[in-house]
């Protein structure tokens, strides 16, 4: 039975027992360590200039990148390929339509051969492994650095002969590209860098997506910057990047004259085989915009989340994943809790869906590690049968004990949670101790 601020049940031994609602948790009946009518951050979050560019596509002729010149109304598409290059320093932006997209096209500017290996992590959406077998590869599992979630240069598989690496970013963490590519340089195995969660990352001051030949981005919906859907692929490879540009247009790439009026801004090049992967212009007028808020937005996660990590350094067995001493800027796409030791007769799943009841916002597992998500089927596809094979073959006897760990010890939030204030992480520092102190 329950009163005003106690409820009253029987212990085991038979004994009448009274516990303060505020210290049973909310997932058994207690009261949240949170009151549920306090407000989290939302997202996405639309920037100041959203409106007037999304305005500006509507009403200016031109709603594709294959739409004919119009008086001096340029394609927003092309300002985001610059203003985005020029922010990861990279000479060269191809922007597509999805995350899924750069990676496909990225891989495919390569020039691989069909059933090629790429290595890939099994520690990630499997968006980065299903990428490989559209572009006809086969990617193939390791595990992952048990300190960053990330490939390392121990966690590479040169037994399989790879062409390529896909190294992702995960969570807040960036790869050691540098360290990557110490080891897959001399085998002539190129680095593609999955950036989609860690737009505005650094490693020793420079960003994310310039080290490997190519970096991948997503703008999905719930990235830090978003467009709703949309991705890019960047690199500083004068070769590749028409190649990019052919890949996502169908065969086309922009001219290099000005475009006569009435005329479309692409020429049939045909230097390869592409499809329409084109980003449109009403994602391109968005993610003009997010882009000026990205980084005010990551001193914000940022800012809170280190405030998280001290709060919660006291308390055993729990602490907050971080970057390696190299990362010198973190892009949080998902606050990572590492529970070392999970509260008793709690798996992290159970403590994900008590730390949702506690605090009114959503906490969740990672993702199902690839080796036994239910997304990564390739025999389920007949034309994939011949690299679904391979791919059977390869993976029968492997296994991935650091993703494994990983995988049951960490319960995420999405990054939206860090843009509130300080109030915000002390309540989830105080609902993570009433847990543990079950």
């Amino acid at each position: 039975m329950c009163t005003d601020n106690v409820l009253t049940g029987t212990s085991v031994d038979g004994m009448t027992t009274s516990i303060p609602l505020d210290r049973r948790l909310a997932v058994d009946g207690g009261r949240p360590y949170r009151p549920p009518e306090t407000p989290w951050p939302r997202w996405p979050v639309p920037a100041p200039n959203a409106e007037r560019n999304l305005s500006a596509v509507l009403h200016g002729g031109r709603w594709a990148i294959s739409s004919p010149a119009y008086g001096d109304t340029a394609l927003f598409e092309r300002r985001f390929a610059a203003d985005f290059a020029r922010y990861v320093g990279t000479r060269h932006c191809v922007p597509v339509d999805h995350g899924s997209s750069a990676l496909v096209v990225a891989l495919e500017s390569l020039g691989l051969g069909f059933g090629d290996a790429v290595l890939v992590p099994a520690l990630t959406w499997t968006a980065s492994a299903t990428a490989a077998l559209r572009a006809g590869l086969v990617p193939v599992l390791v595990d992952v650095d048990l300190d960053t979630g990330c490939v390392g240069p121990e966690d590479l598989d040169l037994s399989v002969e790879p062409r390529a690496v896909v190294a992702v970013h995960w969570a807040s963490n960036m790869a050691d590209i540098p360290a990557l590519d110490a080891v897959t340089a001399p085998h002539g195995i190129s680095v593609v860098e999955d950036c989609a969660q860690a737009h505005g990352a650094t490693w020793q001051g420079r960003q994310a997506g310039s080290f490997g030949r190519l970096g991948c981005f997503s703008f999905q919906h719930g990235k830090v910057l978003s467009c709703g859907e949309g991705g890019a692929v960047v690199t500083d490879d004068d070769t590749l990047a028409p190649v990019l540009q052919e890949l996502r247009a169908d065969s086309r790439r922009y001219r290099s004259r000005a475009t006569p009026p009435g005329e479309l801004d692409l020429e049939e090049s045909a230097g390869v085989q592409g499809a329409n992967f084109c980003m449109s212009e009403f994602s391109a007028a968005v993610a003009c915009a997010q882009l000026a808020a990205l980084d005010e937005q990551h001193d914000v996660r940022n800012r809170n989340y280190a405030l998280l990590t001290e709060l919660v350094a006291d308390l055993d067995e729990v602490r907050l994943l971080q970057p390696a001493p190299a990362q010198t800027r973190t892009s949080i796409y998902e606050g990572t809790i590492i529970f070392d030791e999970l509260p008793a007769a709690m798996d992290n799943g159970a403590v994900a869906t008590a730390l949702t009841a506690e605090l009114g916002r959503r906490f969740y597992v990672t993702d199902e590690p690839l080796h036994r998500s239910r997304l990564l089927q390739p025999w389920t596809k007949p034309l994939l049968a011949p690299l679904a094979e391979r791919f059977t073959a390869i993976h029968r006897d492997r296994s991935y004990p650091k993703t494994e760990w990983l995988a049951a010890h960490t319960v995420q939030t999405h990054h939206s949670t860090f843009l509130g204030g300080e109030r915000d992480m002390h309540d989830i520092a105080g609902a993570i101790s009433k847990i543990c102190a079950r």
